[in-house]
């Protein structure tokens, strides 16, 4: 069974929605086209901007293999990444298209 290691990305304290998302956005299309192949292992994202500690944040289900170098390409984009742990590990039944947008690729 497809496992996904869920990785929260926070926005800059006080940055709101629009431009942090712009930010989101401008990042993916640059890991798209840098490094394709890996970017179809960032399986969904969540539908909906949640706060965390007063922060806008955004989480990502992302295949195993991968979330090192995801989360080191996020952080060397200027996004603060949450610590994951064993708890964040989520099969394809635990992201309901309810909360989860399921990425093209």
């Amino acid at each position: 069974m497809e496992e996904f290691v869920c990785i929260s990305v926070f926005a800059k304290p006080q940055e709101a929605e629009g431009p942090f998302k712009q930010r989101l956005t401008h990042f993916w299309t640059q890991i798209l086209r840098e490094i394709p192949d890996e970017f179809e292992k960032v399986y969904a994202e969540t539908i909906e901007f949640e706060t965390e500690a007063g922060k806008l944040c955004r989480r990502y289900a992302i295949e195993p293999d991968v979330v090192a170098l995801m989360v080191s390409k996020i952080e060397k984009a200027g996004f603060e990444v949450a610590p994951h742990g064993e708890e964040d590990i989520y099969t394809k039944h635990e992201l309901p298209a309810t909360e989860w947008w399921q990425i093209e690729h």
